[in-house]
């Protein structure tokens, strides 16, 4: 087909028009490209707290009672940390014989610690609450009882006295100590009465005979205490 001179011109034009508009094109692509990594993750992120705010707007149900991992009801040390677990990344809010001892947010798993709770003697009464991020707040947590012992338990033997000499080979062991303790006379289990006393017996031998005790408490003190009867 025949094209006039004034037709391959605007042909030509045409050509670098397009070719200038595809260079335009490629570049912004490119500086989009290397934008949207950059500003991806702001957002996503934007996103995210958009849901999460239209989603804590029509959340009305309460988190459950936080829990504590307890795995003992009494100990001899003055500071302990507290961990637990409650709904994710709720704030969890601990009280410890009625007084408020702050606040931490858990993670994502749930899990929360109070780090290095300083107990008093004695019970110590510790409650927690837990509050989502829609504000709802859940009802309150069974009472965690901690006792602090921090004194070792006494033991008081009444029979036999330390260095007596005796003549019967069935020696006769009486005494007292802490009735919520645990006492051992020379290795063995020995049961104690209502208020702490004990007594029990042990067969001696001619000559020197040692005889040891050993009570501990549900905090893990301990008293021992050692005597010598000698059997004729």
């Amino acid at each position: 087909m025949y094209r006039s001179r004034l037709q391959r011109l605007e042909e030509k034009r045409d050509m670098r028009v397009a070719t200038l508009v595809l260079g335009v094109i490629i570049i912004l692509m490119l500086v989009l490209g290397f934008a949207g990594f950059k500003f991806l993750p702001k957002l996503v992120n934007m996103l995210s707290n958009s849901n999460r705010v239209n989603t804590d707007k029509n959340d009305l149900i309460p988190p459950p009672p936080p829990a504590l991992n307890l795995s003992y009801s009494a100990t001899n040390s003055a500071t302990i940390d507290l961990n637990g677990q409650s709904e994710p990344e709720s704030r969890v809010y601990l009280t410890q014989n009625g007084e408020s001892k702050g606040n931490q947010t858990t993670q994502s798993n749930g899990l929360f610690i109070f780090p290095e709770i300083n107990l008093v003697g004695g019970n110590n009464l510790f409650k927690l609450v837990a509050m989502d991020s829609a504000g709802n707040q859940s009802p309150s947590s069974v009472v965690y009882t901690v006792e602090y012992l921090s004194k070792t338990p006494e033991i008081n033997i009444e029979s036999p006295q330390d260095g007596q000499t005796v003549t019967s080979k069935k020696l006769n062991i009486k005494g007292s100590t802490n009735p919520q303790s645990k006492l051992l006379i020379n290795g063995r289990w020995i049961q104690l009465g209502i208020t702490g006393t004990f007594e029990t017996s042990i067969n001696l031998n001619v000559g020197e005979n040692s005889i040891s005790f050993l009570v501990s408490d549900k905090a893990g003190n301990e008293t021992k205490k050692e005597i010598k009867v000698f059997l004729e």
